[in-house]
């Protein structure tokens, strides 16, 4: 059974956590913050003092970060894991990445005859569970599909690394999207003096229930909700410059949110960002 290594111990490290430890891999685990490893380690698993120190522990490798940054600083660092791999190896990047990230890493990997997925991922869908969408060559999707299988509930092979994440861009799209006009469809009955709840309970329509209450506090650990909406549907947006598709809602629904952003309060997340934002336009 293979050794692996997890860089990435949060929201979603920890789940890969529960998976590969209920089926009974050997585990090192790093994250930048200590107390996120504590978790793994309760498990079974074993802590690492660097990402190159995971590569080294390990043949294949998932990484749960999230976004770009995190990604380049962990592979090309200090003590980054790329010079740690050895040929045969797999790393599997479940992050939300610019394309050109993946692409540029997948090479690299390939250099070092190292397989390289892209997987990024969703709990959000109606259906519950980890949901991954696979991107990455024959040969790295037949040595991932065991490990990726363990962690995700369902997963679909999409491709190629950049049309996995062009998949994850649109997903994102669309859940910042319903959920800024959802924000703002209540925000409209309430100041119009009528009661939204009905939307649900007499139409049957699933909008959240945080948002009849002005229930803004930050419900997603890491980054969360707002700035993953910024993240991703920047990334979306530069992939639509890249390709001139025009996209007049998402720059809309991107640009909201980063105005909202001013005038969340700190504990806030996101739907906050379009409920308080539409507030402040509108003098209240």
């Amino acid at each position: 059974m293979r050794d692996i290594g997890l860089i990435g111990a949060g929201y979603i490290g920890k789940r890969f956590v529960e998976s590969l430890r209920e089926a009974d891999y050997s585990l090192t685990v790093y994250d930048v913050d200590d107390s996120q490893v504590e978790y793994a380690e309760e498990r079974g698993a074993e802590a690492a003092d660097s990402p190159a120190e995971v590569g080294r522990a390990s043949d294949a490798v998932f990484m749960a970060l999230p976004g770009t940054p995190e990604v380049e600083a962990t592979i090309e660092g200090e003590d980054g894991l790329l010079p740690a791999l050895d040929p045969g190896d797999l790393v599997v990047d479940s992050t939300t990445t610019k394309v050109e990230t993946a692409r540029e890493y997948e090479a690299k990997c390939g250099d070092r005859d190292v397989h390289w997925v892209s997987a990024p991922l969703t709990r959000a869908a109606p259906v519950e569970g980890i949901h991954m969408m696979i991107g990455g060559s024959d040969a790295s999707y037949g040595e991932a599909e065991e490990l990726i299988e363990t962690v995700s509930t369902r997963h679909i092979r999409l491709g190629d690394v950049e049309r996995a994440l062009r998949f994850k861009y649109a997903l994102q799209i669309r859940y910042a999207s319903h959920l800024a006009l959802d924000a703002e469809i209540v925000a409209f009955a309430r100041e119009s003096d009528v009661d939204p709840r009905p939307l649900n309970e007499f139409l049957g329509m699933d909008i959240s229930e945080r948002l009849f209450e002005g229930d803004y506090t930050q419900d997603v650990e890491g980054l969360g909700g707002l700035a993953i909406w910024d993240k991703d549907l920047g990334y979306a947006l530069d992939v639509a410059r890249e390709d001139d598709i025009a996209m007049p809602l998402t720059s809309l629904v991107h640009e909201t949110y980063k105005h909202g952003h001013r005038v969340a309060r700190e504990e806030e997340g996101d739907a906050t960002t379009i409920a308080r934002y539409w507030a402040a336009l509108n003098g209240r």
